[in-house]
């Protein structure tokens, strides 16, 4: 949509109810005025630049959140004034190019005690939930501003909000995913760091299929699996996979399969039958690993075995 302007308190109101999520106001100024504009990122992820004049309080309250539930997050970057976001009894700061996460399913409260402008960016809770897991944790914790991821996403969110009207609907679409996976890279990069949480999708890949060639032998192991021990989403994991040109599935097999390959051809494990190499590379019994080993090889174990026997 295109700009919204509020002159006075009770059209404030209505502005920001319409254009994020059922709002009300606390303390505002007199003279206040207020205008937004959207920008549309696909079917459910919108971009909205704020701007605003004088003092304001914007709450949600535990009463609107019965009334008209919301199950979308938002994230506000912050560009000029001073702001706060208060939720779940921690309030963050807006230092000027960082900015704060907050969840529209539980009370928030917004303080604007200057004029301001900031960036609100706004996805449904499963988009951002698939990414980092338990996203309610990073809820009412600021973002530095000098942080280097941070100063990336808001970049990458400034020159997006400044370019998106230009786009075309599938380019606005893949470039807001991009924002949240950026927005992604941010919360882990500030808050998971020290935990070792890897940061961005292709990191968070590397981890899982480092996971994998660590737990062949595991026969627990599953995309289900992968997805628990990463904090994310099973259909979060498949979308990694999927970029890679695979499944979670696929690739614990195929690794299966080329690790008891290298056991096969490997003198030091002679020893082994072929029905310990299966185990030993999480196959539950010979004929399930034969089998797949047939369509991956286009010989039995047994086979390969042979001849590499007779070539040495």
């Amino acid at each position: 949509m295109g700009v919204l302007i509020a002159e006075s308190v009770d059209a404030w109101a209505q502005v920001i109810t319409e254009s994020f999520v059922p709002l009300s106001l606390g303390s505002v100024d007199g003279s206040f005025r207020g205008s937004v504009s959207a920008h549309a990122l696909g079917p459910a992820v919108t971009l909205t630049e704020v701007r605003t004049r004088g003092f304001s309080v914007v709450v949600r309250s535990a009463r609107l959140v019965r009334a008209e539930p919301r199950d979308d997050y938002l994230f506000s970057l912050h560009l000029d004034g001073e702001g706060a976001v208060l939720q779940d009894g921690r309030e963050a700061g807006l230092p000027c190019g960082g900015g704060a996460l907050y969840d529209a399913s539980r009370p928030y409260q917004l303080r604007f005690p200057t004029d301001t402008r900031q960036l609100v960016l706004q996805m449904p809770r499963d988009q951002l939930r698939d990414r980092v897991g338990r996203a309610e944790e990073f809820c009412g914790r600021a973002l530095p501003a000098e942080h280097p991821a941070v100063r990336v996403l808001a970049a990458y969110v400034r020159e997006l909000a400044d370019t998106s009207d230009g786009l075309t609907g599938a380019l606005r679409a893949e470039l807001g995913a991009t924002a949240v996976d950026l927005l992604t890279t941010a919360l882990r990069a500030v808050a998971g760091e020290e935990s070792g949480a890897p940061s961005g999708r292709a990191a968070l890949l590397a981890a899982m299929r480092a996971h994998v060639r660590d737990h062949l032998a595991d026969p627990r192991l599953s995309a289900e699996a992968l997805a628990r021990r990463h904090g994310v989403s099973l259909r979060y994991t498949a979308e990694l996979f999927a970029a890679d040109g695979t499944s979670p599935a696929a690739f614990i097999r195929a690794e299966r399969l080329r690790a008891a390959h290298r056991a096969l051809t490997d003198p030091r494990y002679a020893g082994l039958t072929v029905s310990a190499v299966a185990a030993r590379y999480g196959f539950a019994d010979r004929t399930t690993f034969t089998r797949a080993f047939v369509r991956a090889y286009s010989r039995t174990p047994a086979e390969l075995r042979a001849a590499h026997g007779s070539e040495a």
